[in-house]
């Protein structure tokens, strides 16, 4: 009895050994079903009631050609030649053609119809503000305004006073141009300043290197009533 009791207790002991690997093995046998496949041929299997057929292409589709008309040459009709016409000309006679050339006229020099080229002056037509000698009126200045200028009446009633600059451009000969007011004072006082300057007298033109040219003036007018 002591000998089945030992025995017992052993396989007591190995009872978790003999059960892991009893898993492992039903575990490795469930894998093999998984994994068995049969092999199958070709030859058993059925074949389709539908007959399958092989792709093809469609064939490629050109668009018509247009036909373009082709432009009608006008063809202008030859006239037709008179036989009856035609000079029959000997072998021995020769045709001379005339041939006019025209001679082409050779210019002739002649030093009477040349003329020097006349000297442009860059001073010509400048308009200088300061030269070496400025413009000067003939006489006396202040004398032709105070003997010349009359006080608009609407300018005394108003007893409007001031000065008028007036602008102007004496030429190389000495005459007044292109007058006009720089700075002024009211529209009567303004009217009579540009009427007594465009009125005045030519003036002795101003020199530039001994030469007469175009100078700015510039002329202030003092309108001022007496009390």
């Amino acid at each position: 009895m002591t000998h089945f009791k030992k025995t017992n207790k052993k396989l007591e002991k190995l009872r978790g050994i003999f059960f892991q690997v009893g898993l492992i093995v039903a575990g490795g046998l469930t894998l093999v079903a998984f994994e068995w496949t049969s092999p199958i041929y070709l030859a058993d299997l059925p074949t389709p009631d539908v007959a399958v057929e092989e792709p093809w292409e469609l064939p490629p589709i050109f668009p018509e050609k247009e036909e373009v008309e082709k432009p009608k040459v006008k063809h202008e009709a030859k006239p037709k030649l008179n036989p009856e016409k035609f000079e029959i000309v000997p072998d021995d006679k020769k045709v001379e053609i005339e041939k006019k050339e025209k001679k082409k006229e050779e210019p002739k020099f002649n030093p009477g119809d040349w003329k020097e080229v006349e000297k442009v002056d860059p001073n010509e037509n400048k308009k200088f503000k300061i030269v070496e000698k400025m413009p000067e009126f003939k006489g006396s200045l202040n004398k032709y305004l105070s003997e010349n200028i009359s006080y608009p009446t609407k300018a005394k009633r108003m007893g409007s006073e001031g000065k008028v600059y007036i602008q102007f451009l004496v030429n190389k000969k000495g005459e007044i141009k292109d007058v006009t007011i720089l700075r002024g004072v009211n529209k009567w006082l303004d009217e009579e300043a540009l009427r007594v300057v465009k009125a005045m007298p030519n003036w002795n033109p101003g020199k530039q290197r001994g030469k007469p040219v175009n100078v700015i003036y510039n002329l202030p007018i003092n309108f001022q009533l007496k009390g």
